[in-house]
């Protein structure tokens, strides 16, 4: 079998190494953050990624849902402690609790080898991993200025500043900036909450710069329309035209 190590600690990047080597696993790389890691997810091809849960913008939830297909078997790492992953256990997802000792690894070992061997296992889809988040660690949910795109066949982080607004488009998600369009794998919903306090959702498939926003008029029938920096004019949907216009005023 064979790991990537996933953890913003050197220090429990080496522990962890040390122990696997110990266990004769083979350990293909040691990731930083995660856009580290999903680069190295695709070209080293791990069977298992031990995939630290609080990192720093991409956290374990969003490196796990980022993933390419064939996707390895995932063994999140926690400080949270063994109750209040309970529904881990629940929906078969392995974990190791930190500080991370080997009778732990161990165990979380086998069970990679009983899924590898065969064993049906939980497909991690966006919506468990979803609450997953909100059940274990509410505080990963925190707004970052930057946000995790597509970028030729990998990702990349782009700051807040240089997106003009997130738009919704046939069930997929861009980031649009003045240099071109980035795909995302978020739900507009997702990146509304996100982006709190720095974007505005001004319809059903469109969320806005603030900082783009010269400004906003209205039609007459309840809706408004928003003229962004650029000139650009977008619609304003009159369930939202009041909220929009109170986040402008400040």
């Amino acid at each position: 079998m064979r790991a990537l190590i996933v953890d913003d600690e050197a220090a429990a990047r080496r522990r962890l190494a040390i122990m696997l080597d110990e266990l004769d696993i083979e350990v293909v790389g040691e990731a930083r953050n995660g856009v580290e890691a999903l680069q190295m997810v695709a070209e080293r091809r791990p069977d298992l990624l031990l995939l630290d849960i609080a990192m720093p913008e991409v956290d374990g939830f969003d490196v796990a849902r980022h993933l390419r297909e064939p996707k390895p078997l995932i063994v999140f790492q926690t400080a949270y402690d063994e109750h209040a992953l309970e529904a881990f256990e629940h929906q078969a997802v392995d974990y190791l609790v930190k500080p991370v000792n080997r009778a732990k690894l161990e165990r979380a070992l086998e069970r990679a080898h009983a899924r590898l061997a065969g064993s049906e296992g939980v497909e991690l889809t966006s919506a468990l991993l979803q609450r997953l988040r909100q059940m274990v660690a509410p505080s990963l949910a925190a707004s970052s200025p930057r946000v995790l795109v597509r970028e030729r066949g990998g990702h990349q982080l782009v700051p807040y500043g240089d997106i003009v607004m997130f738009a919704a488009d046939e069930g997929l998600v861009f980031a649009h900036t003045e240099a071109g369009d980035h795909l995302t794998d978020y739900t507009l919903k997702e990146l509304e909450e996100r982006t709190a306090g720095a974007f505005v959702r001004i319809n059903r498939s469109e969320l806005v710069n603030l900082e783009r926003v010269a400004r906003i008029e209205s039609n007459g029938d309840g809706s408004a329309t928003l003229t962004l920096s650029d000139e650009r004019d977008l619609r304003v949907a009159r369930r939202r035209a009041a909220d929009v216009r109170r986040i402008l005023q400040g």
